[in-house]
């Protein structure tokens, strides 16, 4: 199995040091986008 790319998992590392936060009804889609998103499908190509 391959492992993902090193970007996805600092991705899921962040979000877990920040879930609550980024569970909040004041994080918005924008930021998720800019955020998480356009990173993580970059990461893939």
């Amino acid at each position: 199995m391959n492992q993902p790319p090193p970007q996805v998992l600092e991705l899921i590392q962040r979000f877990d040091r920040n879930r609550e936060a980024y569970r909040s009804p004041h994080y918005n889609e924008t930021r998720l986008r800019r955020e998480f998103l356009d990173p993580f499908f970059k990461a893939l190509g």
